[in-house]
């Protein structure tokens, strides 16, 4: 796996240490904000919280943790909201091996590294507005989870023991998201999900 080869290469490093890994992104998040690390190294297409959405809240809550992405994806707007989650550099899969060390390197000296791949698609088309953003901004982290679990195909019980949170509670936070984003139906959350890259379709 392209995980444990890249784990290995860190390793060999003297002057770098991993000291965690994660299997979702509320762990990646949790192990996060609980060690602490100079760096993390993220995927946007993490389950149960998205890669953007943890570099977003490590900006917020931890700010002095640089992140970088590491992906598969090469569509605009995920190279956008990721820059604009915070993250430092946005490296492709298919080239990880060559440039994650270089990138490390220029992200923890303060600089922003842009792979060569990614340069023409930040060039063209980093400012151009695209996206649902229909009231995004008014739904809380918790329900952005939620949201994500839900379009992903969780019932309320799963994301209830999940996120450890009551049935109840788990069935409140998805009427809250239908109303204030205005669906009518689990599958106006799932098509919101997928255009604003919240999950893949």
């Amino acid at each position: 796996m392209l995980r444990d080869l890249l784990v290995n290469l860190l390793r060999q490093k003297e002057n770098i240490e991993v000291i965690s890994e994660a299997a979702d992104g509320n762990e990646a998040l949790n192990e996060s904000l609980r060690l602490q690390p100079d760096l993390v190294i993220l995927d946007i297409s993490l389950p149960r919280l998205n890669g953007i959405e943890v570099a977003k809240q490590l900006q917020s809550q931890a700010p002095g943790i640089k992140t970088i992405m590491l992906t598969m994806h090469k569509n605009e707007e995920f190279v956008k909201s990721a820059y604009q989650a915070g993250v430092r550099a946005y490296l492709l899969k298919e080239n990880a091996v060559e440039e994650l060390l270089h990138a490390i390197d220029e992200v923890m000296a303060g600089g922003i590294h842009i792979s060569d791949k990614i340069a023409p698609i930040v060039l063209t088309g980093f400012l151009k507005g695209t996206g649902d953003q229909r009231g995004e901004s008014t739904i809380s982290f918790r329900e952005r989870e939620v949201l994500q679990l839900l379009a992903e195909g969780y019932s309320n019980k799963e994301i209830g023991a999940i996120l450890n949170i009551s049935l109840k509670t788990a069935e409140t936070h998805r009427a809250n998201i239908m109303k204030k984003l205005g669906f009518r139906s689990i599958t106006d959350l799932v098509l919101y999900a997928v255009r604003n890259h919240i999950i893949e379709p």
